[in-house]
């Protein structure tokens, strides 16, 4: 799996409210996100309008 594929798994949870599982979903492929990981984290935590537009205006 890509970083953009994991990364649009978690947007598109967060985009349907589930904070806790995007969060999760991240955590379990750290691995695979490598450097992008504590990005994604930090785009992860907070209110989810401001997630939503970070994680589009990052990968979109």
């Amino acid at each position: 799996m890509t970083i953009k594929e994991i990364m649009d798994s978690a947007k598109d949870l967060v985009g349907q409210g589930k904070l806790e599982e995007a969060r999760t979903y991240v955590e379990d492929h750290k691995d695979e996100l490598g450097d992008s990981y504590e990005k994604a984290m930090d785009l992860i935590n907070g209110e989810p309008a401001d997630i939503l537009n970070k994680i589009k205006d990052l990968f979109n």
